[in-house]
């Protein structure tokens, strides 16, 4: 490329930026102005580009920022505004139509007065790249219209008050009555926490799990049901900006609260339950920090106990994972293992096929079959329950032909449940390591045959 060239290709570059920066957004406005006015809508900055809802009636300002992707309220206080009302105020004065419109040239400063416009007492300011301030004047003999001007111009047009009410509301009609935007998939741990003790559920990438007052499995379905009851809330009333003193209330650090732990973060964002007022209970969120008024209901959700969120199945397996299963009772030893073409049973030293359908009926025995209570193994022995010696036991074994990072090459036991005589006509079971004896209907008995020759494929 030559000399001259070069000089040329950086004139151009040079003359493309100073339109973009200085003559361009001149260009852009009055063509915006222009469009909006053949319309019949009165200029307004792109919803979008908002950052910053002042809306100023008298000596009371109401101030509304946008963060993140929704709205927060107030410089003050740290509530979070309705983000589909603050999005439909926006849409609504974007498009706001004018009746008629009185161009600057035809005005004096004393008919800016007769319009109530000289001084406003009343404004909307909306701030972003640029600025834009409404100002509202006085109604006009017309029922519902008034008069309003904006910054953009001197112009002074009627329009119809019913989107210029909406903006003049309570600072709590803006506020979002959902109690929070959190889900339960984007929770680790929850912690609930009354006068009797703590529940701690933790999730992660098998599901969610109790941790305290014992450790178990949970029920996923349960818990997100759980948690959706509480994080659906809608808030009823609210009672106070400030939160205070919180004994005022009812209300008390560590006791009647459920905590958030969301994305890994230290620090919770936890629900304190107060007083019951009958239809209505007080709380606190304290990613909120306000007082409000929630269900009366609500009380009950603290209230939950573990059996309720935990997963009652035997075992959680995966029966790919799994190459042998192995039949030990007083009547002898049955050694189960997978093959290509499926499942086989040991006859003597050889094996020969096995009844898919009865290794079918075993599994789901196993990982469908509920238990009806739980009894702590701390305090008894397994005699006490009949698993010493028991009626039989099953074992879960995965064969591994080499070694991993995890696991040694050879046989790894996956679980193992001994199962003996309960009263009632049911059964108990133990899943190896496990503190708990459970308690399970006898019918899991049925898909279990002592005999070997009920494993063997019909002839």
């Amino acid at each position: 490329m030559s000399k001259v060239s070069s000089i040329l290709l950086v004139l151009a570059a040079a003359a493309a930026l100073v339109f973009l920066v200085f003559i361009e957004p001149r260009i852009r406005g009055p063509q915006v102005t222009e469009s909006a006015l053949r319309e019949g809508r009165i200029p307004q900055i792109e919803p979008a580009e908002v950052r910053t809802i002042r809306i100023t009636d008298r000596d009371n300002i109401l101030e509304m920022h946008r963060q993140g992707s929704g709205w927060q309220l107030g410089t003050k206080s740290k509530d979070r505004a309705d983000k589909a009302i603050v999005e439909r105020l926006l849409h609504d004065l974007a498009a706001l139509p004018f009746v008629d419109r009185i161009p600057a040239g035809e005005l004096t400063k004393k008919d800016r007065k007769i319009y109530g416009l000289d001084k406003p007492k009343r404004t909307i300011t909306l701030e972003g790249e640029d600025t834009l301030t409404i100002s509202l004047g006085d109604d006009a003999a017309v029922e519902n219209r008034l008069y309003i001007g904006t910054s953009a111009s001197e112009d002074v047009y009627l329009v119809g008050d019913e989107v210029l009410n909406n903006a003049f509301r309570d600072a709590g009609e803006f506020r979002d009555r959902r109690l929070t935007d959190l889900n339960p998939s984007q929770l680790d741990r929850v912690i609930i926490r009354r006068d009797d003790g703590e529940i701690e559920l933790v999730q992660d990438a098998s599901g969610w799990k109790i941790t305290k007052p014992l450790h178990a499995r949970a029920d996923t379905g349960k818990v997100e049901k759980y948690l959706n009851q509480i994080l659906g809330l809608r808030i009823l009333d609210y009672v106070s900006e400030d939160t205070g003193d919180l004994s005022v209330h009812g209300l008390a650090e560590g006791q009647n609260e459920i905590s958030f732990f969301a994305g890994g973060q230290t620090r919770p964002q936890t629900l304190r339950l107060g007083r019951n007022e009958g239809e209505s209970q007080l709380g606190q969120f304290t990613a909120r920090d306000s007082i409000y008024r929630l269900p009366g209901a609500t009380a009950e959700l603290v209230k939950v106990q573990p059996d309720a969120l935990r997963d009652r199945r035997l075992i959680m397996l995966n029966p790919d994972v799994v190459d042998q299963i192995r039949i030990r009772s007083p009547k002898g030893d049955i050694t189960l293992r997978r093959k290509a073409s499926g499942w086989e049973i040991k006859d003597g030293a050889t094996f020969s096929p096995a009844s898919q359908e009865v290794v079918h009926t075993l599994w789901n025995a196993v990982t469908e079959t509920e238990a009806t209570a739980y009894t702590p193994v701390a305090d008894a022995s397994l005699a006490d329950f009949g698993l010493d010696p028991p009626l039989c036991s099953v074992e879960f074994v995965a064969v591994l032909s080499e070694n991993t990072a995890e696991s040694r090459a050879g046989e790894q036991l996956l679980a193992a449940i001994t199962l003996g005589k309960a009263p009632d006509g049911q059964v108990y079971a133990h899943l190896s390591d496990s503190p708990e004896i459970s308690t399970v209907p006898a019918a899991i008995l049925e898909a279990i045959p002592l005999d070997p020759k009920n494993w063997q494929t019909a002839e």
